[in-house]
């Protein structure tokens, strides 16, 4: 990987750059003219380093004393005193730019040339500017000779994913302009969502997950929302994001209100399983049919229509198994921009990986990383993302086996970063295996047979947390054959009510 030195801490000076760069077919970018000015009106008017609210950094000047002198502008104003030739001489005592009468002409000498004016911002640009050159430089070079040395598959890989993990913190490394935005604008915003929620009629505003009694609960997933849905193995869970993924991409197709493009990372299953299943869930017949094919002239006719049809959604499935964060981030911003995505789906979180210090530390620092990686992809891309997580098998040691927020507790920041959290639980699952554990027809297993039929195709769909609104229990059909759910009458379901499953445990 491309080890950036703060420039700043550089032992070489400016002048030693220049002369290499002037040796080789590569010009280095920089403008010392632009730092000694922006220098310069920062000493006459401390009061613009508050402009500038982290759009440059010292790391970002070419030349190390103008850093220096620019870290310590910034530690005279933090610290309440005046910043002048004076006293920055004084603070850069003991520094390796300790040169008496050197130094304080130097600073003189921008101290003066400010009074021919500029403006900061303007200077602030082109100084990150440069830097952004000259680090891209640095990232090719180092590039061309890392893939020079990859010979495996892996090797390959591991390169691509530290220089896109290095690529997104350079972009983050200040942006030439201040993020602050007026509250006008996000105010308008909402105003515009709760005039299109209002207008729907239905309520929602976000991406509609195509369930009625979700969408009446939660309004549609929102834009830069981290969703974790977490549930055991063999509550559905990869289904009930495919169906959530399905529905907001056939009403994006069919031109309905609140769709969307949707992109899905499947790190377990290829794109020929999911695709598999969708077509088993979109023609109503059963996945077993479809492999072992037992299947009439219908039911090849029903699949053709349903394989039509789909083929035309705008699904985007991308089945590397194993992706980092940085990896999964920098394909995800390429869907975006290809396809317009407005709806990302991972399955799973812990399939994974995060850099390799995390990973080296312990488990739960890399799935902290992951998750906290997830949220940033949400907020950078403006997009809901729906990430599949697993739970403990402490969930199975206890008699209530419906997941509760501790279960993810165990996880990382799973729980903190997320601004919905929503579990899955299917009692029939659990009935049926106790019942098949139980031998005989006394008064106990009879009772379990009615209890499963009471619940037999039912699934809770539980919404632990919610940031931006209640939290509360929708329940849902579930068809095994096809694992498909579907909308239940608004009588079968219960949200926060008395007769609905056992509280939260928030």
């Amino acid at each position: 990987m491309a080890n950036i030195v703060p420039l700043a801490k550089a032992t070489e000076t400016a002048l030693t750059n220049a002369n290499n760069a002037a040796a080789s077919t590569v010009q280095v970018p920089h403008s010392v003219a632009a730092e000694q000015a922006i220098l310069g009106l920062l000493m006459v008017n401390n009061r613009q380093l508050d402009d500038l609210a982290g759009a440059i950094l010292a790391e970002h000047f070419y030349v190390p004393l103008h850093a220096a002198i620019f870290e310590g502008l910034q530690t005279l104003v933090n610290r309440g005193r005046e910043a002048n030739p004076i006293t920055l001489r004084e603070i850069l005592r003991g520094t390796p730019y300790d040169d008496e009468q050197t130094l304080l002409t130097h600073l003189t000498q921008m101290f003066e040339n400010a009074g021919l004016g500029g403006d900061v911002r303007s200077l602030a640009e082109v100084i990150h500017t440069t830097y952004l050159q000259r680090q891209l430089i640095t990232l090719g070079e180092s590039l061309r000779s890392q893939a020079g040395s990859a010979h495996r598959p892996d090797e390959a890989k591991e390169v691509l994913d530290a220089v896109s993990g290095e690529l997104f913190k350079l972009a983050e490394s200040g942006s030439g302009s201040s993020s602050a935005k007026n509250l006008r604008d996000p105010l308008i915003e909402v105003i515009k969502r709760a005039e299109q929620a209002r207008k729907d009629g239905g309520g929602v505003s976000g991406v509609s997950t195509g369930f009625i009694d979700i969408d009446h609960l939660l309004g549609g997933l929102h834009k830069s929302d981290l969703i974790i849905l977490a549930a055991r193995p063999s509550m559905g869970k990869t289904s009930f994001a495919i169906n959530v993924a399905q529905n907001a991409a056939t009403r994006m197709l069919t031109g309905g209100a609140n769709g969307a493009a949707v992109g899905v990372f499947s790190l377990e299953m290829s794109a020929d399983q999911l695709a598999a299943r969708m077509l088993s869930s979109a023609a109503g017949i059963s996945s077993h049919q479809l492999t072992n094919g037992h299947l009439s002239d219908a039911d090849f006719r029903r699949l053709s229509e349903a394989a039509g049809q789909l083929a035309e959604l705008p699904m985007y499935i991308d089945d590397t198994p194993q992706l980092s964060v940085n990896a999964l981030r920098a394909r995800a911003r390429r869907m975006k921009r290809l396809y317009g995505i407005g709806l990302l789906v991972v399955d799973y979180l812990q399939l994974m990986s995060g850099s390799k210090a995390s990973s080296a530390d312990n488990r739960v620092q890399e799935v902290s990383e992951i998750s906290q990686g997830l949220k940033t992809i949400a907020r950078e891309l403006n997009v809901p993302v729906i990430a599949l997580s697993q739970l403990s098998r402490s969930v199975e040691n206890r008699d209530n086996k419906r997941p509760q927020l501790s279960d993810l507790r165990e996880s990382g920041s799973i729980e903190q970063d997320a601004d919905l959290v929503v579990f899955l639980y299917r009692e029939d699952y659990y009935l049926s295996r106790q019942l098949g554990a139980e031998e005989g027809m006394d008064e106990k297993t009879m009772k379990l047979k009615e209890k499963l039929e009471q619940v037999r195709g039912r699934a809770e769909v539980l919404f632990s947390k919610n940031r931006k609104g209640p939290t509360g229990v929708v329940t849902l059909m579930f068809h095994g054959e096809t694992t498909t759910f579907h909308n239940m009458a608004p009588q079968h379901y219960n949200v926060g009510g008395p007769d609905g499953p056992p509280p939260f445990d928030t």
